[in-house]
This record gives structure tokens, C-alpha cells and sequence, in this order.
């Protein structure tokens, strides 16, 4: 490599760091359990699936598994987070963040309950139109699924 090209690798080199430095965001890498390998953090780009683990998930967690403990049942309308109106928790947020108004959207299931809904709903096969177009393993949980089915 010739000298220009390693000082153009170095100034982009800076200039990352300096970004990285003024990025109002970079304190939130702190805040997740990153897996290893090689002796160092991976680079996590894997965008379907649960992501990275907040540090605090654990803590979270475990309430849950107290206040059932505890309430059984009754956790549903007495737990420190009650679970009863769980969906209700996520309506406004959910709704700023796809544009919508609370009364248009419900936070509900898991992905695959949701999938399997649709289906069930919408998915009107005839003699000429009865195939899926899914793309190659989007979710491999998901995939699993609906290749045994």
C-alpha cells in the first residue's frame, strides 16, 4: 500500500473515531451484553432476531418470575406490572413509531402467532394463484414452521 493511500485509511480512521466520539447514541452500546469471539466483541448486525441482550433484560426477568411466584394469577391485575393490560403499555409508542394513531394499532402475540393469524384471515388460495413467495430463511424459526407446514 502506498503512503497516500495509508494516510487517506488513517484520516477515515480519525474521522470515525471523532464521529463515534460526538454520536449522542454512543453511550448505548454500554448497555448490552455483546457476544465474544476471537477474544473481543462481535459486530452484531443480525437484525432478525432478538438482538443484543440489554444488561437490565435479567432484572426485568426476574420480577416477572417474582411477582408469579408470588400472585400466580393474580399477577394478571396485581403484579408490579400488572399483565393484564400489558398491550396497552406499548399502544402510544407503537403507534408514533410506524405513524399511526393509538386506536390503529395493538401490540399482540409473538411473530409466528401473528404470521399464522394473517394466514388464516387473508391467505384465500385458488387453482391459479395457491403459492407463497418467502424469501430464503428471513427467520429461521419461522421458516422451520412454515416449511413443515
Amino acid at each position: 500500500m502506498n503512503q497516500e493511500a495509508q494516510r487517506s485509511i488513517d484520516r477515515g480512521a480519525a474521522l470515525a473515531a471523532e464521529m463515534d466520539r460526538a454520536d449522542p447514541f454512543g453511550g448505548f452500546r454500554e448497555r448490552f451484553h455483546f457476544p465474544k469471539a476471537a477474544g473481543g466483541d462481535v459486530i452484531y448486525f443480525t437484525g432478525n432476531s432478538l438482538g443484543l441482550q440489554p444488561k437490565t433484560a435479567s432484572s426485568y426477568v426476574q420480577q416477572e418470575l417474582d411477582d408469579w411466584a408470588r400472585l400466580a394469577v393474580e399477577a394478571h391485575l396485581h403484579a408490579k406490572n400488572p399483565w393484564l393490560p400489558y398491550h396497552e403499555f406499548a399502544t402510544e409508542p407503537l403507534a408514533r413509531l410506524v405513524g399511526a394513531l393509538p386506536g390503529e394499532v395493538v401490540a399482540m402475540n409473538s411473530l409466528t402467532v401473528n404470521l399464522h393469524l394473517l394466514m388464516v384471515s387473508f391467505y384465500r388460495p385458488t387453482n391459479e394463484r395457491y403459492k407463497i413467495i418467502i424469501e430464503k430463511a428471513p427467520f429461521p424459526r419461522i421458516n422451520t414452521r412454515s416449511n413443515r407446514n
